[in-house]
């Protein structure tokens, strides 16, 4: 992880190292989707955008799912 940045509500984890062309950010929302979640990737950022009325333990879900995506994708890569 190369900057974590926050307004609001909405977060953006930017991820260092990876070549544009492997589209991480893409694998990371596609994984995150399979698993409930809805992330937004821009390039190697992926932005976090929870409606107001999210739960903690919704939040803890969305952090989790994108944790695991980060990691298992790095260990694929």
């Amino acid at each position: 992880v190369k900057e974590v940045r926050q307004r609001g509500f909405i977060a953006a984890v930017e991820l260092k190292g990876y070549k544009p062309e492997l589209r991480i950010g893409l694998e990371i929302y596609k994984y995150a989707l399979s698993h409930g979640v809805l992330l937004r990737p821009l390039g190697n950022v992926v932005y976090f955008m929870p409606p107001y009325i999210v739960s903690e333990e919704e939040l803890t879900k969305m952090t989790d799912v994108a944790y695991d995506a980060i990691v298992g994708l790095t260990l694929d890569w």
